[in-house]
């Protein structure tokens, strides 16, 4: 089966399940979204320990606890936005690894101390601290349309720069050693349609046009398009350093969750700030 096809599937089953839950289950600010944030960032998690982690080593910290912190991110907004849990853990989990450092890295005479705390720091960066960004998005009034509004933005630019790419990308590819195969024709492609739908979308949807003038969801698309590719980009450089394809097998035509979500990841803190902004 070829990769189009393979996309096409998951576009025509996954994503329509996605918009299902988001839009029928937003009782207790999306808890059922939440739970399957938290699930994505668990797997992701460790697809990054298997790429920046080589057999025989570990972080400081197991892969596993990169979930407490979209977990302590619905918490503390729901019940207790007075305290910063989240930045309390990374700060915690963080010491607890340096202490541990005290005694392992002795080991090696702790020629590899510096190099396992930075990849065991990157490792709870992303895709745990990114994650409650996601997290914070299910606090707006409006949680529900601007979730939809992300994925919207995220997945159309992803899809349609593939589209445009292919069909009319060819003589425009190699501009990135990193992605050789991305081309500048896709990238256009994808800005213009991305473009397109936050205007539409802010503009249909009357609860956002109380939100958004039209310039601003001109710039919320342009914003999103290039976090998006960045974090695309960014995705590829970790596979690239780690010598492998994909960073898992568990999605139908794209590798991994941090293959499907890594754009996404980039892209949800500038649209959280960006409604920031615009709320207040």
């Amino acid at each position: 089966m070829s990769s189009f096809a393979k996309r096409f599937i998951l576009t025509i089953t996954a994503i329509p399940l996605l918009f299902c839950l988001i839009y029928f289950l937003p009782h207790h600010y999306h808890l059922g979204f939440a739970i399957l944030t938290v699930l994505a960032t668990l797997v992701g998690s460790y697809e990054m320990r298997q790429m920046i982690f080589i057999e025989g080593e570990s972080p400081i910290v197991h892969a596993w606890v990169a979930v407490i912190f979209p977990i302590l991110q619905y918490v503390e907004l729901a019940y207790c936005p007075r305290i910063p849990l989240t930045l309390l853990a990374f700060a915690i989990i963080l010491l607890y690894g340096l202490s541990k450092e005290v005694f392992v890295g002795s080991k090696t005479d702790f020629a590899m101390t510096i190099d396992r705390i930075s990849r065991s720091a990157l490792l709870f960066f992303y895709p745990g601290i990114l994650s409650t960004f996601i997290i914070r998005l299910l606090f707006f009034k409006e949680a529900t349309l601007l979730l939809l509004m992300i994925f919207l933005l995220v997945f159309g630019n992803d899809t349609f720069a593939y589209i445009f790419g292919m069909l009319f990308g060819r003589r425009s590819r190699n501009i990135l050693a990193v992605s050789p195969n991305k081309s500048i024709v896709g990238y256009v492609g994808g800005l213009v349609v991305t473009l397109a739908i936050s205007l539409l979308w802010t503009q249909l949807m009357e609860p956002l046009k109380a939100i958004f003038t039209p310039p601003q969801a001109l710039l919320m698309g342009f914003i999103v398009s290039i976090s998006g590719n960045l974090g695309d980009l960014i995705e590829s450089v970790f596979k690239r350093g780690a010598r492998v394809k994909d960073s898992g097998t568990i999605i139908l035509g794209r590798g991994g969750i941090l293959d499907s979500i890594d754009s996404l990841l980039a892209s949800v803190p500038f649209f959280y700030f960006y409604l920031l902004y615009l709320t207040q």
